[in-house]
């Protein structure tokens, strides 16, 4: 983040709402401290670093701005901004990655749709061309069905076969028996041509056709739902890595001014140049003594 603060581009886009470079080269200030007229882009970046910091936290990954300036309403809009356009960079830069970890979910989740699509339309024709909702199941139906009347027809075998061993052939019980019998026996023809696909469509081709297609939409529904499982992740994996800068302590317009600090510049001008005195008159003795050698 120090990095950007110290940029050109935030420079730049400072220079479009302070207007820094008239500030900071005023003539009012001294020339000692001000930035010349004519500075070029990296002298005007330099003297921004010098006069813009960020201090990092490295434990509790805390940023400390201060700004310094001639004027301190400047220095209150200076920081602001700078908070302002940084703000700005991270939101644009959390969505960006947002949006690059959703993109490739949401286009599994659009080609597992369209799957679907194709495999329901394609089950939908089967079923409408060869009026079966489920050719499998009616053909599990059909063998109950004849299952059944197979079982009916047994009972009634052995019922006709014991009212026959004491009665005869045409009395009334046995004839009812044995029409019930030969009903039973044309129903299950009927059932077992169903079956069997007599006088129609081959249940069993009608089957090969439709397991692939019920099959295809299974597949299609379960792969649907993994891209949805997928795009769930991708979305609170995008959220839990999402940047924020928050502001907790808010710039403020400074009432006095922290700098220039006189006194402690005196004072070290001072210290310095009785250190430089005390070593050019060691020096200049050391050299009339060796000149008086």
């Amino acid at each position: 983040m120090a990095e950007y603060v110290h940029s050109h581009d935030m420079l730049n886009e400072l220079q479009k709402r302070i207007d820094l470079k008239s500030h900071y080269s005023d003539g009012d200030i001294d020339f000692l401290s001000r930035l010349d007229d004519d500075a070029s882009d990296e002298d005007t970046r330099d003297f921004f670093r010098e006069h813009v910091r960020v201090m990092r936290d490295s434990q509790g990954d805390v940023l400390t701005l201060s700004v310094r300036s001639f004027d301190p309403d400047v220095s209150e809009s200076l920081a602001r901004n700078i908070i302002e356009i940084s703000e700005s960079l991270i939101n644009d830069i959390s969505h960006r990655m947002e949006s690059d970890a959703l993109e490739s979910a949401n286009e599994e989740v659009e080609l597992a749709v369209q799957k679907v699509n194709r495999a329901s339309a394609a089950l939908t024709e089967f079923r409408s061309l060869h009026v079966s909702m489920n050719p499998i199941l009616e053909a599990d139906a059909l063998f109950g069905v004849v299952s059944a009347l197979k079982e009916r027809i047994t009972g009634t075998e052995a019922e006709l076969a014991e009212k026959r061993a004491y009665m005869r052939d045409d009395s009334p019980e046995v004839t009812t028996l044995r029409n019930r019998l030969n009903a039973l026996k044309k129903q299950q023809a009927v059932e077992k041509g169903r079956l069997l696909g007599g006088g129609g469509t081959d249940p069993a081709d009608l089957i090969g056709d439709f397991q692939p297609l019920q099959v295809s939409r299974e597949l299609a529904q379960q792969q649907y739902a993994s891209a949805l499982g997928s795009l769930e992740l991708a979305r609170i994996e995008a959220q839990r890595k999402k940047m924020y800068l928050v502001t907790f302590i808010e710039p403020s317009r400074p009432d006095i001014a922290v700098e220039p600090r006189r006194i402690k510049n005196v004072i070290t001008v001072g210290i310095f140049s009785f250190i430089l005195y005390l070593i050019g008159g060691l020096l200049w003795s050391a050299l009339k003594d060796h000149i008086g050698k």
